[in-house]
């Protein structure tokens, strides 16, 4: 079951408009270890959700290449998504009705900066291994560019520059 974390200040998004707050669902597996050293962010793609186990078989598995006894994993569902993050079928709370299409338009850097701030409230300063497919791996993409020491490695899958 995802974790929830609420961001009750104004999120600015790269178009100048702002939410009001930011909720974002995330899912983690494994355990952190003291140095904060073993973490693995996730970036998942368009139709996926933030349970990895749940959409990539046999990854998050002993012995596997998400050990969960070796790394602690996090994947967050991205700005937008309807699998618990603000998007549109959240609540406005100017009219206390769904935003529907009245939603603002996000671009990957603004998906980046609500994993940033997820991030910083996990003390996630740097991880092992960013990975993401498809918008997972442009999320990657920015993220490099916006915070290029954040990841000892990153790895994009099904993802271009361009």
């Amino acid at each position: 079951m995802a974790k929830i974390f609420q961001y009750d200040k104004p999120f600015e998004l790269e178009s100048g408009e702002v939410l009001p707050s930011l909720t974002i669902a995330y899912d983690t597996f494994g355990t952190l270890n003291e140095d904060r050293s073993n973490a693995i962010w996730v970036c998942h793609a368009l139709t996926a959700n933030s349970d990895v186990a749940d959409w990539w078989p046999h990854t998050v598995e002993k012995g596997c290449f998400l050990d969960p006894d070796r790394y602690f994993t996090i994947c967050a569902n991205f700005l937008g998504s309807h699998y618990g993050t603000t998007g549109p079928l959240s609540i406005n709370p100017a009219t206390a009705e769904a935003w529907y299409g009245d939603f603002p338009k996000v671009t990957v850097r603004d998906m980046v900066k609500a994993h940033q701030l997820l991030a910083a409230y996990l003390g996630i300063n740097r991880v092992k291994l960013l990975i993401g497919s498809s918008i997972g791996g442009f999320q990657c993409l920015e993220w490099a560019v916006m915070q290029p020491d954040f990841a000892e490695r990153a790895a994009f899958i099904a993802t271009t520059p361009r």
